[in-house]
């Protein structure tokens, strides 16, 4: 009998096939509701415990304050294994390989709860001045071994996942939470940019695009009165939206070609704001001092009124093409933003990718 056609889900841009038997609705529930909550579920417990790795004597000789805060640490470690992890290893996987990692990791939990968990709840949360030196002892052994069970058993289960481009041993190692670290850090920065951009939209429109044609239409320079809200909408794009730029070009695991198109964007938006309010001023500057020039005769009268007229018509021109410019770059970064997100986060799950075959319905995290 001819094998099954084995059905095929999208990493990212590739094509990945399911193990024979498992359709892709079997995956995606498997996905959504255990596989994924695992991977955050680990990484969260792996963090917090290499957030105390300490030496043995570095335990045993480090303050009572910071014993205590290792302490706590720890304790919520094996709170999140037994309430939040441990549930999730318990259900049967119908991905063959991660239910053999599956199957293991609960066989290494048992044995991770008889030997080290239950010992830690032989103290309180509140240790006594007395109780220090037994926690200390008690530590130099838990934490080594609630590591190597948490770095273990996760390598395997990564390992086991259809997404899965790398062995046990790329997810055993630093560089793995590191790479996760990284594109979920610039994940969730490139969102709050994302928001803080929609929340500009309608002042944008209203003081860069609309303020434009009015000049344009009108040809002549805003005053003060009328041009105060668009210097300060200006204002923020300097000191609200520029540093929130320069806050993402310096994250890890942004890519070239990305750094070059937010660079340009970091630098046109200043570059172009004070340039338009520095001109604006000029041009009222300029305006004053025509109408103080003015002779009084009909004929100084006249020409004064020419200047004026000649003055608003150029700088208005130049004041409208300046902002629109912004509002071009303003409306290029609000297009590029969702786009990069969504490579972002192709890029999460080619962390995880296995091979390349052929077609179906997408993958994400």
């Amino acid at each position: 009998m001819s094998p099954k056609p084995r059905h095929i889900i999208l990493v990212g841009n590739q094509q990945v096939a399911l193990p024979e038997g498992v359709t892709a609705l079997d995956w995606s529930l498997e996905r959504v509701s255990f596989q994924n909550p695992r991977i955050r579920s680990y990484l969260g417990c792996i963090r917090l415990i290499e957030g105390v790795l300490e030496s043995n004597y570095a335990l045993l000789h480090c303050s009572p304050e910071r014993l205590l805060d290792i302490w706590g640490k720890v304790r919520k470690v094996a709170s999140l294994i037994r309430a939040q992890l441990s549930p999730l290893l318990e259900v049967p996987s119908p991905i063959p390989r991660i239910e053999e990692a599956r199957q293991s990791a609960g066989m290494a939990l048992l044995m991770l709860d008889d030997h080290v968990l239950r010992g830690l709840d032989r103290f309180p949360e509140d240790v006594q001045p007395d109780q220090l030196m037994e926690i200390r002892k008690l530590l130099c052994v838990s934490i080594g071994q609630i590591h190597s069970f948490l770095h273990d058993t996760f390598g395997e289960i990564m390992a086991a996942d259809p997404r899965s481009l790398h062995d046990a041993d790329y997810f055993l190692s630093r560089r793995f939470p590191r790479d996760i670290d990284e594109a979920e850090w610039l994940h969730s920065t490139l969102l709050r940019l994302g928001e803080y951009l929609a929340s500009l939209e309608e002042s944008r429109q209203r003081h860069l695009s609309a303020m434009a044609d009015t000049i344009r239409w009108n040809e002549a320079v805003p005053s003060l009165a009328v041009w105060e809200p668009t210097a300060d909408f200006l204002e923020i794009l300097l000191n609200g939206l520029t540093p929130k730029l320069k806050e993402v070009l310096a994250l890890r695991g942004v890519r070239f070609y990305e750094m070059e198109i937010l660079d340009r964007h970091a630098f046109e938006i200043p570059h172009r704001c004070h340039g338009v309010l520095e001109l604006h001023a000029a041009t009222l500057e300029a305006v004053e001092g025509i109408k103080a020039a003015v002779g009084v005769s009909q004929a100084e009268k006249e020409q004064g009124v020419r200047d004026l007229i000649w003055c608003h018509s150029a700088f208005a021109r130049r004041i409208a093409a300046q902002l629109s410019e912004i509002d071009t770059v303003m409306r290029d970064l609000v297009a590029f933003v969702p786009l990069w997100v969504e490579a972002v986060e192709k890029r999460r799950a080619l962390l995880l990718r296995k091979s390349l075959e052929d077609g179906a319905p997408r993958e994400t995290w």
